[in-house]
């Protein structure tokens, strides 16, 4: 038998932690310092804060709370970039695909830290001590984790438990310094048919954690002109919708009404129907909300059908998952028409109907380090058998191609009266998507779609803040809202 002719283990590294070197280039510290004479008082003082409690091993917990534009991504990035320059192993994450691609080796949370699906209070992640994502867990000096409140706080605490046990440091995050950020007056935990109480219990604020954090705040908004007054005072409007809970607000008069679902679409997409006018750079500026899946997929269906060009079809697999019934049952009980008739929203449809040009959404984290998240925008650009090829509209990956191959989905257990697998390209058309999914992105033309009302804590003012100008928005309400539409806050989950 041959004989090895060199010590492997000291030529193949860990793969994950070689990754988060390669985030060091020569010049990354001395580009930090330009964006830190950039922060204002408060942004700087969050910056001190966090960099001193990693290089002095302070081991403590922080949240960073902050309206929409604030610069809470800006503080992190430069807070990574700084430290990952002096040597320092920084693992940012987001709760979201969109948020997470806004990092600079972002991921989402899931991935990450292998947070299992269905997670309990007594959860802890999918890792051993053995495994690469153990080691890099206990090199890593910061954790950064934007978006948190629209996550469970079984989650945060599953974390919380596996860290501590592969770090083997019985602190908070098992001794490492964590930087949690969001700004609670957005989306909160999804729980499917929950009750406010149960919504507000799912919250960070209720985790035993939360006794040992830390509160960063930021207030000054960085994304509106703080020239234009008008913008002043639209900044001072949606804290006032974050905030009271008074359930009808008025709209203000800058924001521009549409008188009907096709007056919208071509308020935000005007000219969609004219050649070559949807480039790149118009897909990427505008998006269309709904608090509702269903209005969602009409506002979709009605832009490609004015949007240029011939459709391209594909169709799905679909088979049921039967493993409780006998083997000569099996493949009976479920039609494939009743199959094919579901359209749960985190599945693509049975009857994907798309055009070349047209943006879409992807529905799975494909490949995140490579800007392939759940929620990635992207512009189809020609269509073949097996994949599709697109061009990335968002993220630090932005005008990439790249290939979306067919996969096997399946829907969570609450989406679909029995259990089902679809294989599909993992797709949705994205001239709109629902206000839950835009968070974490800001456009420059939104369109809103209040014909029905926001049911959810936090909607309006998500909806509202993704716009850098007022003047810019524009929104579609109910025949009988005079100016008027619904607000929900739950004041007992701010800060």
């Amino acid at each position: 038998m041959p004989l090895p002719c060199k010590t492997w283990n000291e030529v193949v590294t860990n793969c994950l932690i070689t990754e988060h070197q390669n985030f060091v280039y020569q010049g990354l510290y001395e580009k930090a310092q330009e964006k830190v004479a950039r922060f204002n008082t408060e942004q700087l003082n969050a910056y001190t804060e966090i960099t001193n409690s990693v290089r002095n091993d302070s081991r403590q917990v922080f949240f960073l709370s902050g309206p929409a534009g604030t610069g809470k991504t800006f503080v992190y990035n430069t807070v990574a970039d700084t430290l990952r320059s002096e040597g320092h192993i920084v693992i940012m994450v987001a709760s979201s695909g969109i948020a997470s691609l806004l990092l600079t080796g972002g991921r989402t949370a899931h991935s990450t830290f292998k947070i299992p699906f269905e997670v309990l209070d007594d959860s802890v992640c999918s890792v051993t001590k053995q495994t690469i994502h153990a080691e890099l867990f206990k090199r890593a000096k910061l954790i950064i984790w934007d978006e948190v409140p629209m996550e469970h706080r079984f989650c945060v605490e599953a974390i919380d438990r596996t860290l501590r046990d592969i770090r083997e440091i019985k602190e908070p995050f098992g001794g490492v310094t964590v930087v949690l950020g969001g700004d609670f007056k957005q989306t909160l935990p999804v729980i499917t048919k929950g009750t406010r109480q149960e919504i507000v219990r799912a919250c960070l604020t209720k985790s035993h954690l939360w006794s040992g954090v830390r509160l960063l705040t930021l207030v000054k908004n960085m994304r509106l002109n703080s020239n234009d007054t008008e913008n002043v005072k639209f900044a001072d409007y949606l804290i006032e919708i974050g905030t009271n809970p008074k359930e009808d607000v008025e709209l203000p008069s800058e924001i521009k009404r549409c008188n009907s679902t096709m007056d919208l679409l071509f308020k935000v997409y005007p000219n969609l129907n004219v050649e070559e006018v949807a480039t790149e750079t118009y897909l990427q500026e505008r998006s269309i909300l709904s608090a509702r899946n269903d209005d969602v997929a009409t506002l979709n269906e009605l832009a490609i059908n004015h949007f240029l060009g011939e459709f391209h079809e594909y169709l799905a697999a679909d088979k049921a998952i039967e493993d409780d019934q006998p083997i000569e049952n099996r493949g009976n009980s479920i039609s494939n028409e009743n199959m094919q008739a579901l359209d749960p929203p985190s599945l693509p449809p049975f009857k994907l109907q798309l055009k070349v040009g047209c943006p879409i959404m992807l529905l799975r984290n494909l490949q995140p380090r490579d800007g392939l998240c759940n929620g990635t925008r992207l512009m189809v650009v020609q269509f073949a058998t097996r994949v599709i090829e697109a061009k990335i509209l968002n993220g630090s990956h932005a005008g990439n191609y790249v290939f979306i191959p067919r996969i096997t989905l399946q829907p969570s257990v609450s989406e679909t009266p029995f259990q089902m697998a679809r294989r599909q390209f993992p797709v949705r058309l994205a001239f709109a998507m629902t206000i839950n999914k835009s968070q974490g992105q800001s456009v420059k033309y939104v369109g809103i779609d209040l014909r029905n009302h926001v049911f959810s804590h936090g909607q309006l003012y998500v909806a509202l803040s993704r716009c850098t100008s007022s003047n810019r928005i524009f929104v579609l309400l109910g025949n009988e809202d005079d100016d008027k539409t619904t607000n929900v806050v739950y004041p007992e989950v701010l800060l």
